[in-house]
């Protein structure tokens, strides 16, 4: 009889740490608002110069399961309407229907639904990009810059075709043909922290 209850605590003792150690542990992340950045440049008259302005208005979504980022999700969302080039007409411009038409589509957004790892720091998210009305699935490159286990500096750097999404396919310049390239750089830096509004773990 004892030993048929020693066998028991057993095997409960290990369907119990199996359990335990199948669970999944979820950390909610959001950015940390004041260290993070979504920035662009954009080649002006063939690449005689360059403007460059950011999206001051921004939120993150990170699901980080187990560490790992195969198994995370991740979702950002730009207010449109915060868009700066540090030139308020110019920037009042870009609101307009010749590009983002922000009271339209207030909203930019990008929802990963795969992630894949390059090598030890670089990953590759796949998912729904949305800008300007037009969905399509893009691929973006990030670099893992560094993780003190509570916080994650993460940086993005890609192009976008901003044709590809109707920005801008309307508005002619009247002097300079071709006077905007159609190729952006982006690059966004996000710092991490715990997001409250999700619940803690």
């Amino acid at each position: 009889m004892i030993m048929q209850l020693r066998i028991f605590m057993s095997c409960l003792s290990l369907l119990l740490t199996g359990s335990l150690l199948s669970q999944d542990t979820t950390r909610w992340l959001t950015v940390e608002p004041n260290h993070s950045t979504i920035g662009f440049r954009v080649p002006i008259s063939g690449g005689v110069t360059l403007v460059t302005g950011k999206f001051t208005d921004f939120d993150l979504e990170l699901q980080l399961v187990n560490e790992d980022w195969t198994k995370s999700k991740a979702t950002f969302t730009i207010e449109a309407e915060s868009i700066n080039t540090g030139i308020s007409d110019r920037d009042q411009h870009l609101r307009s229907a010749d590009f983002f038409e922000v009271e339209k589509y207030p909203n930019i957004t990008f929802t990963s639904e795969k992630i894949k790892r390059i090598d030890d720091s670089l990953y590759e998210a796949t998912g729904t990009f949305s800008m300007h009305g037009v969905s399509k699935e893009i691929t973006l490159p990030f670099e893992i810059l560094g993780y003190d286990g509570k916080s994650i500096g993460i940086q993005i750097r890609t192009k976008l075709n901003r044709i590809d999404y109707g920005v801008g396919s309307n508005f002619k310049h009247t002097t300079t043909p071709n006077f905007l390239a159609k190729e952006i750089d982006v690059e966004i830096n996000f710092w991490t922290r715990r997001d409250k509004r999700k619940p803690k773990n």
